[in-house]
C-alpha cells in the first residue's frame, strides 16, 4: 500500500487519486447502468403486478359473496326451512303429552347430531307447554344445566300457567337411556314461557319467521330461532340455530388483514362479524351493535340505508367503479355493499365488506422492495468482480503479491496450482486464502470458550484442532494438578483419529525428555525419536510408528502452556513423522505453534474457570436447599427429592412420542433450566418463620402459649380453694364447702382439658364446641401486676392502642387482647398492580395471636394470617429469582420454580394462572412437588401414605382440573412412582402390585 500514501514529515496522508483509480471507475459505470435497469424493470414489474392484483381481488371479493351465500343458504336455511316445513306437517305437534313426545327422542337426536347448526329444537303448544331437546356436547353445559356427566340429550318440559310454571328436566345417556330427572319451579322455564316472543310472531305468519340473535348462557355463544306454526295451528315448532360457525366463516374470508366484514338481516340486525359477536364488559355478556363496530363498517351501514348497492369491485377511480370508495379515519377504504339473496322470497340478508386499499398493494410494496434487495445484491456481487477485474492489471497487487508470504512452511514444498493467468494474482489467492484457513482455524480454538460446554472433552478437541492448525501427525496433551507438582491428566490422539487417555509416569518430570526440559525451562524444546529409542515403546507414542514402515523417526516439539497469570498448566508435545531428508523446524514455524498453543492455554484455563463457577453455582444452591430441609424437621429431604421426581418426569417427557408431548424437547440450556428451577423451588422459605411453619398447636408461636393458661386454670383453682377455707373459717359448713370445692375443681379440670384439646387441631370443631369455647374463656380471674413490665417496645405499642386500668384487673381467662394483633407493614403488602402478577387475598393483619381467635380454628392449627405467611414463601421464590441477574437461557428459572402451587382451573397461587399459561416444566414441577409431600416419611406431623394412597389422591386432584392430566398419565405409563420408591421410600409403602 505505499503507493497510496505520501509520506510528509514522517506522517502518512491519504491520496484521493489513487482511489479514484482504474477500479473505481469501472465500478462506478457499472453501478450506474445496473440501477439505471434495475428502476425500469421494477417500474414495468409494478404496473404488471399492479394489474395483476386488481384482477385478483375482485375475484377474491366474488368469491367470499358466494361462499357466504352457499354457507348460509346450504349450511344454515335450507336445512332449517327442510325440518320446519316437514315437522309442521308431522306428529310432533301433535304429540300433546311427555309420554308422547318421549317416542321421537331418537329422531330428535339424530336430526341435533346430523346438524351441527341445530342447537335445539322447541315445540309450544297453545296450551301453555313447551317442549325442548338439546344435546349437551360440552363439560360447561352439563354443568349449567346442573346435568350429570354422561348426559348427551336433555330434555326439557314447561307445563303451567304464566303464574305458576313447573320446568322438568330429564337427562339421557347416549343411548337414550334416562339418568335423571329434577323439577324447577319458574326458573329457565320460566323465562322461555314468558319471553317466546318467536312463539306469537310464528302463529301470525304464513311461513318461517326468524328472531334477531341472541346469547345462549350454557355455552356463551350466539344464535338465532326459526320457527313455523304447525299445520292446524296449535303448536309452533322452532330451531334455535347456532351463529359461531358463520362468524368464523366471516372471520375467516377478509381478504386482507385490515379488512372488516359483517352481515344483517333484512332489518339491519347484525347476522355476523369478525369482530366476533359477544362483547364481555364488567363479567357482563352482551351482543355487539352497530354503535360498538368498526367505524368503516357503520359508514358502510349508512351507505346501504341510502340504497346504495355494488356487484362487485373495482379498484380504479372512474366511472367504471363499481365499489365505494370513501376516506374514513385518514385512510382510504373500498366498500362493497352486496345482498346475499336473489330470490325475493328469502330472508334479505346482506354484506358490508370493507378492505383497505393500501392492504390490497401489499404485493406490489414487497415486489418494489425485492426487487431495491435483488438490485443491491447483484450490486453487491457485481462491484467487487468489475472492481477485481480492473485490479488485474493494477501495480498494487503485484507490490502486494510480491510482499506476502507463507507465515508457515510445515510441509514439503508443493507444485503450485494456478488460479489465474497473472501470476501476482495467483499468489495473492494463494496466501489470502492460506492466512484466511489459518486465521480461521485459530478463532476456532479461541470460539471454544464461549460454545463448548463438555468439560470432559474439551481438551481433546483442543488437541485435535492443533494439530490440523500445525499440520502435525501427532499430539500428546499434558494437565498439571493444583499443587503444579506432578502431571495429572494426559491425552494423546495420531493422524487427527480418537483421542484416547493416557497415563501419566511419576517421574516424568525430572527426565530429560523434551516436555520435561519444557515444563522446567518454560521454553519450547525439539527432539528426535528413533524407533530404537526407547521411548518408542511409550503408549502415547508407538502409534506413531504402527503401520509406518518407512518412519525412521519421529520429529516433536515439547511447548509449556501458561495461564494469564504466568503460571504453569500443563504441556503440549506435537509431533511428525520424518525421513532421512525432512528438516528441522524454523524459527517462524516454532513461533507460530507458541502463538497456537497460547491461544489452546487460555481456552483451557478459562473453561476451567467456567467449570469451577458452575461447580460452585450448583454447591451453593444444593447447600441453600439443604439449609432449608435442615431448618425445619417437618420439611424433611422435601428440597432434595422434588428435583429426583421432577427429573424422572422430564426424561420421560423427552422419550415420549404420541400425545401432546410428542413434540416436547429440551436443549442442554433447557435441561439445565429446569434442574436448576428444581433445586431452587422452594428458596423463599428461607423467610418463612420456624414457628409458623412447624406450628404443632394452635396456641404455639415460640412456644405454646398453653402452658400461659395451664396456669390460669391453676391460679383458679387456687382461688377456689382459697374461697371454700375462708368460708369454713366464717363458720360454713365444711362438708357442703368440700362438695363445693371439689364440684369446682372437677369442672376446672375438664374445661381444662377440652381447652387443650381444642389447642392440638385434630378434630374438626362444630359450632357446639366454639359455643362452649366461648363460655369457658367468659369465666375471670384476677390479675394483680402489670402486663405493660418487661415488654418489648414492639408489643409496649401495641398495647397503646387500648386504654388498659391499672391493676388489680378481672380478666377474661381467654381473650384477644390489642397486643395480640400485630400490623401488616407496608412492606408486607402487595398493590393490586404489583409488578409479578401476584393475585392474592392478603390478610389485614400480620400475625393474630389471640387466644380466642386461635382455639376457635375450625381445622387444622394455622390462622389465616399464618397460612398466608405459609403460602407467601412461593411468592419469596418468585421475588427472589427474579432479582436474580439470571442469563438469558435461565431467564424461565423464576416461572417454573414458581408455579407448583398454580392449578389448572386458575385457582392456585399466587398468579391464578390457568393451563395454558404454564410451561410444560412449571406443571411437571407441581406433580413432583405433589408427590414428594404427599409421600415423605420424615414429617414427624403426619404418617407417611403409601403409594396407592397417594396415587389415588392425585388422581382425585386430575379430576378436579388440578394437576395436569397428560402429565400425570407420562407419570404413571413412565413406572415413576416405583422407581422413585425403590430408592428414596420405606418397603412398606410400595403397596403398588
Amino acid at each position: 500500500m505505499a503507493d497510496r500514501r505520501l509520506r510528509d514529515g514522517g506522517k502518512l496522508h491519504f491520496n484521493p487519486r489513487v482511489f479514484f483509480g482504474l477500479q473505481g471507475y469501472f465500478s462506478l459505470i457499472a453501478a450506474t447502468l445496473l440501477l439505471i435497469a434495475g428502476v425500469l424493470l421494477a417500474g414495468l414489474g409494478y404496473r404488471m403486478m399492479t394489474q395483476t392484483l386488481e384482477v385478483a381481488v375482485e375475484r377474491r371479493v366474488d368469491d367470499i359473496g358466494r361462499d357466504i351465500k352457499r354457507d348460509i343458504n346450504n349450511g344454515i336455511r335450507r336445512p332449517a326451512l327442510n325440518f320446519l316445513a316437514a315437522s309442521s306437517r308431522g306428529v310432533l305437534p301433535m304429540a300433546r303429552s311427555p309420554e308422547e313426545r318421549v317416542r321421537f327422542l331418537p329422531l330428535i337426536r339424530e336430526i341435533l347430531r346430523s346438524n351441527s347448526v341445530f342447537g335445539s329444537i322447541i315445540v309450544s303448544y297453545d296450551n301453555g307447554e313447551i317442549f325442548v331437546a338439546k344435546l349437551l356436547e360440552s363439560e360447561r353445559e352439563r354443568l349449567f344445566f346442573s346435568g350429570p356427566p354422561e348426559t348427551a340429550l336433555m330434555v326439557l318440559e314447561v307445563r303451567g300457567t304464566e303464574d305458576r310454571l313447573v320446568s322438568t328436566y330429564y337427562f339421557y345417556d347416549p343411548q337414550l337411556r334416562l339418568l335423571s330427572s329434577r323439577e324447577d319451579e319458574n326458573g329457565l322455564g320460566y323465562l322461555v314461557a314468558v319471553e317466546r316472543a318467536w312463539y306469537r310472531a310464528a302463529l301470525q305468519a304464513d311461513g318461517v319467521i326468524e328472531t334477531a340473535p341472541q346469547i345462549v348462557l350454557s355455552r356463551q355463544s350466539v344464535s338465532m330461532v326459526m320457527a313455523r306454526k304447525s299445520l292446524d295451528g296449535r303448536a309452533v315448532v322452532a330451531l334455535g340455530i347456532r351463529l359461531e360457525d358463520l362468524s368464523g366463516l366471516v372471520a375467516g374470508e377478509l381478504p386482507t388483514p385490515g379488512s372488516h366484514l359483517a352481515l344483517f338481516q333484512a332489518d339491519e340486525r347484525l347476522l355476523a362479524i369478525d369482530q366476533g359477536f359477544i362483547l364481555q364488559e364488567d363479567g357482563q355478556l352482551s351482543l355487539r351493535s352497530l354503535d360498538n363496530m368498526a367505524p368503516i363498517l357503520r359508514l358502510g351501514m349508512e351507505k346501504y340505508r341510502q340504497g346504495l348497492r355494488t356487484t362487485g369491485l373495482r379498484v380504479e377511480t372512474g366511472a367504471k367503479s363499481t365499489g365505494l370508495r370513501v376516506q374514513e379515519a385518514g385512510r382510504d377504504w373500498l366498500l362493497v355493499l352486496e345482498e346475499l339473496d336473489n330470490d325475493p322470497n328469502q330472508s334479505g340478508d346482506f354484506m358490508v365488506l370493507a378492505i383497505p386499499r393500501d392492504e390490497m398493494f401489499v404485493m406490489t410494496g414487497r415486489f418494489i422492495r425485492y426487487a431495491m434487495l435483488g438490485m443491491g445484491s447483484l450490486l453487491l456481487l457485481v462491484v467487487p468482480v468489475v472492481w477485481l477485474m480492473a485490479r488485474y492489471v493494477s501495480t498494487p497487487l503485484r507490490i502486494m503479491a510480491e510482499r506476502t508470504r507463507d507465515p508457515l512452511n510445515m510441509g514439503p514444498r508443493r507444485t503450485k496450482t494456478r488460479l489465474s493467468l497473472v501470476t501476482e494474482i495467483d499468489n495473492l489467492m494463494r496466501n489470502v486464502e492460506f492466512m484466511r484457513k489459518n486465521q480461521r482455524k485459530i478463532l476456532s480454538v479461541i470460539g471454544m470458550i464461549g460454545s463448548d460446554r463438555d468439560f470432559e472433552t474439551l481438551p481433546g478437541r483442543v488437541l485435535k484442532e492443533i494439530m490440523n492448525i500445525t499440520r502435525t501427525d501427532g499430539g500428546v496433551l499434558l494437565i498439571m494438578n493444583e499443587s503444579k507438582t506432578s502431571l495429572e491428566k494426559g491425552w494423546f490422539c495420531w493422524d487427527d483419529g480418537t483421542v484416547r487417555a493416557t497415563a501419566m509416569p511419576e517421574p516424568l518430570l525430572r527426565t530429560p525428555y523434551a516436555i520435561s526440559r519444557a515444563l522446567n525451562e518454560g521454553r519450547s524444546v525439539l527432539d528426535r525419536i528413533g524407533r530404537d529409542d526407547p521411548r518408542a515403546g511409550l503408549e502415547s507414542v508407538a502409534p506413531g510408528f504402527a503401520d509406518h514402515p518407512d518412519t525412521n523417526w519421529l520429529k516433536l516439539i515439547g511447548m509449556p502452556l501458561h495461564d494469564r497469570m504466568g503460571e504453569l498448566l500443563g504441556g503440549l508435545i506435537l509431533l511428525r513423522r520424518g525421513g532421512s531428508g525432512e528438516h528441522d523446524l524454523g524459527t517462524d514455524q516454532i513461533g507460530f505453534m507458541e502463538t497456537i498453543v497460547a491461544a489452546a492455554a487460555v481456552v483451557l484455563e478459562t473453561q476451567a474457570l467456567i467449570k469451577s463457577q458452575y461447580d460452585l453455582r450448583d454447591a451453593l444452591i444444593r447447600i441453600l436447599a439443604g439449609a432449608i430441609d435442615t431448618k425445619s424437621p417437618y420439611t424433611g429431604g422435601h428440597c432434595a427429592r422434588v428435583p429426583v421426581i421432577f427429573q424422572m418426569l422430564l426424561e420421560a417427557a423427552h422419550e415420549t412420542d404420541a400425545g401432546p408431548l410428542k413434540d416436547f424437547r429440551l436443549d442442554d440450556a433447557g435441561l439445565e433450566e429446569a434442574r436448576l428451577a428444581a433445586w431452587l423451588h422452594d428458596c423463599g422459605k428461607v423467610t418463612t418463620p420456624e414457628y409458623v411453619m412447624d406450628k404443632a398447636t394452635k396456641l404455639e408461636t415460640f412456644y405454646d402459649r398453653i402452658h400461659e393458661i395451664r396456669t390460669r386454670f391453676e391460679v383458679l383453682k387456687r382461688d377456689a380453694e382459697i374461697a371454700s377455707l375462708k368460708a369454713r373459717l366464717e363458720g360454713a359448713d365444711s362438708g357442703e364447702e368440700q362438695r363445693k370445692l371439689t364440684k369446682t375443681l372437677a369442672e376446672l379440670n375438664d374445661e381444662f382439658a377440652f381447652v387443650a384439646a381444642c389447642n392440638l387441631g385434630g378434630e374438626y370443631m362444630d359450632d357446639t364446641a366454639l359455643e362452649r369455647l366461648v363460655i369457658i374463656g367468659q369465666r375471670t380471674w384476677w390479675r394483680t401486676l402489670d402486663k405493660r413490665l418487661g415488654v418489648s417496645r414492639d408489643e409496649l405499642a401495641r398495647m397503646d392502642r387500648a386504654d388498659a386500668p391499672a391493676p388489680p384487673v378481672l380478666e377474661a381467662l381467654l381473650a384477644d387482647q390489642p397486643e395480640h394483633i400485630i400490623p401488616r407493614g407496608e412492606k408486607d403488602r402487595l398493590p393490586d398492580d404489583n409488578p409479578w402478577g401476584f393475585r392474592l387475598d392478603v390478610p389485614e393483619a400480620l400475625y393474630n395471636r389471640g387466644e380466642l381467635y386461635n382455639l376457635s380454628i375450625r381445622r387444622g392449627t394455622l390462622t389465616p394470617e399464618e397460612r398466608y405467611k405459609i403460602n407467601d414463601h412461593i411468592t419469596r421464590t418468585i421475588m427472589m429469582l427474579e432479582d436474580l441477574p439470571l442469563p438469558k437461557h435461565l431467564r424461565k428459572v423464576p416461572e417454573i420454580a414458581g408455579a407448583h402451587h398454580e392449578t389448572m382451573d386458575g385457582q392456585g397461587y399466587p398468579r391464578r394462572l390457568k393451563r395454558e399459561e404454564m410451561s410444560w416444566e412449571a406443571r411437571m414441577m407441581a406433580i413432583a412437588d405433589i408427590f414428594e409431600a404427599l409421600t415423605a416419611w420424615d414429617r414427624p406431623y403426619k404418617t407417611s401414605k403409601t403409594l396407592r394412597e397417594s396415587l389415588e389422591i392425585m388422581e382425585t386432584f386430575k379430576r378436579n382440573n388440578h394437576i395436569d392430566p397428560h402429565l400425570f398419565e407420562l407419570f404413571l405409563a413412565a413406572d415413576i412412582p416405583r422407581r422413585y420408591a425403590a430408592e428414596y421410600l420405606k418397603a412398606e409403602q410400595n403397596d403398588l402390585a
